[in-house]
């Protein structure tokens, strides 16, 4: 899913929705906070938006999501260009840090918890199948995939035991600039109508 890290805490009754560099952004998605779970839940995945004209995963609505400040403009956006929000971990479960916990057993935790709202969903799991996915996230035009050691715990960094398999795609991108604070280039892709649009 093209769209960015989101972990989704409820402790004591308390929901807390936060990015992997700990920006909060409760606001942004109340369409998650819709029901809460039986037991209290730390989870990790990813949040996403489709086009509601071509049903199709766009990075670039999510980042509009995530932006948004104004009350009235996130509940219209709630409406218009709802958020999913896609699991692939679970971090702490009924006062227990899962996090140790071998992968499979990870998942095989996960598959059994309910959730509370139909924003919300499980990654699919594939064992032993990696290249056939791979080829069908090609043919859906998906960002890529993740490959994970059986038994490894949770890596809340970078690490050997958990690799990005990306399906990468080549355009020509504009360079528009670059950031100072956390370096990083600014890139933009040039429309058919000779615009650059903004793309990261």
């Amino acid at each position: 899913m093209d769209g960015h890290r989101l972990i989704y805490s409820q402790i004591a009754g308390k929901t807390k929705l936060y990015t992997r560099h700990r920006t909060e952004c409760l606001r942004q998605y109340p369409e998650l906070l819709e029901g809460s779970f039986d037991k209290d839940i730390v989870l990790d995945g990813e949040v996403a938006v489709a086009d509601p004209e071509t049903g199709r995963v766009d990075f670039e609505l999510v980042m509009k999501r995530f932006l948004a400040r104004k009350e009235d403009k996130i509940n219209l956006m709630a409406q218009t260009m709802p958020v999913t929000y896609v699991v692939f971990d679970i971090l702490h479960y009924d006062g227990k840090d899962t996090r140790k916990l071998p992968l499979h057993e990870r998942k095989e935790l996960l598959q059994e918890i309910a959730f509370p709202n139909t924003r919300m969903g499980k990654t699919p799991f594939v064992q032993g199948a990696g290249e056939a996915l791979f080829k069908q996230m090609e043919l859906t035009q998906m960002e890529g995939m993740v490959g994970k050691r059986f038994d490894s715990g949770y890596a809340g960094r970078r690490s050997a035991d958990w690799l990005k398999v990306i399906n990468w795609t080549y355009v020509d991108v504009v360079l528009m600039g670059y950031r100072k604070g956390e370096f990083g280039w600014l890139a933009g892709i040039r429309q058919p109508n000779g615009e650059v649009t903004y793309t990261g």
